[in-house]
């Protein structure tokens, strides 16, 4: 008995091939394609930003002033200053467990006085303008961020003098306490004695 040709199908290699089967290589999947396409994506978002901030950035420090005779001026004053805040009665016990009224109120009138030459001060400071928009922007942030910290020292005062026992309480600016964006700008502009008091602590 014969068999004709076209009732029978063979493979390249020879076997049988079943019919309807496609066998063609599959593809990559569509859910694999995107998972790639995404790791893609990120690999050239973290090289761009590498690459930008190791060559494009601006290495400017963010509170840097750049006009140096302001600089020279702002720390003049603030040592002026500073001899004046030490001369007076020390401040520096900190918190007192049990204080008498007297007491209380005693405390409360050196740091007011206290406060009163960190007021003067700032205001020289900020009195000379330095060159730049930028540098004058910078000053007035700064300037704005001790009218913080003296709204907080007059604050603890007005407690101590109504006998209200507890520490003194530092206002959060950008995520910390006020005093630490003062001193991050003494610090990058090399300004140690326009550094904020530390005599009174704080609970931020």
């Amino acid at each position: 008995m014969s068999t004709s040709p076209a009732s029978t199908s063979s493979s390249t290699n020879g076997a049988p091939s079943a019919p309807g089967i496609d066998t063609a290589p599959a593809g990559p999947r569509p859910g694999r394609r995107a998972v790639r396409i995404v790791l893609v994506v990120i690999v050239l978002a973290l090289a761009t930003m590498w690459v930008y901030a190791l060559f494009f950035a601006s290495k400017e420090a963010v509170y840097k002033v750049n006009d140096p005779v302001w600089r020279d001026h702002a720390e003049e004053v603030c040592t002026r200053y500073e001899e004046q805040r030490l001369a007076l009665t020390d401040t520096g016990q900190g918190y007192i467990a049990e204080p008498t009224q007297e007491q209380m109120i005693a405390r409360a009138d050196v740091v007011d006085t206290a406060t009163d030459l960190l007021e003067q001060m700032i205001a020289e400071v900020t009195a000379t303008v330095p060159a730049t928009a930028r540098d004058q922007e910078l000053v007035t942030r700064y300037a704005g961020f001790y009218a913080t910290m003296i709204a907080d020292r007059r604050a603890y005062t007005a407690r101590l003098r109504s006998f209200e026992l507890g520490p003194y309480r530092e206002t959060k600016v950008e995520g910390g306490p006020v005093t630490n964006l003062l001193v991050d700008f003494a610090t990058v502009n090399e300004l140690p004695h326009c550094s904020p008091p530390q005599e009174l602590g704080g609970d931020s």
